[in-house]
């Protein structure tokens, strides 16, 4: 997981549906607790049949570990925490910079949904 753009993130909206793990039936966090923002970080693929690695730009942004119905979280590297289901173990579905308490991020397009998002 590398940070490539640390710009500002844009803020466009909040969810309004749960957020699961892709894998399992594990509820990652609850409608309306996490904002969509846009930002880049070139993440390690989750699944086999994907590439190695991948810049992502589209996050679930949480403003604290409390915020989350459930996850895992790793040993950290060059200041970055990875995320993961802590039920499966999928992931890397996210990330936090250490660097910065208020800000977790899960990829929008490594999770499913249920609700209205």
């Amino acid at each position: 997981l590398k940070q490539i753009h640390s710009s500002k993130a844009v803020v466009s909206t909040q969810s309004t549906g749960e957020i699961h793990c892709p894998r399992c039936p594990s509820k990652i966090c609850l409608a309306d607790t996490a904002t969509l923002v846009h930002c880049e970080m070139k993440m390690s693929r989750y699944k086999v049949d994907a590439p190695e690695e991948e810049v992502v730009t589209k996050f679930w942004m949480l403003t604290s570990l409390m915020a989350f119905e459930n996850i895992g979280v790793s040993h950290l590297v060059d200041n970055i925490k990875f995320l993961s289901c802590a039920d499966c173990e999928v992931g890397p579905i996210g990330w936090h910079d250490i660097n910065d308490k208020t800000k977790f991020y899960i990829a929008a397009e490594r999770v499913r949904y249920s609700g209205n998002n």
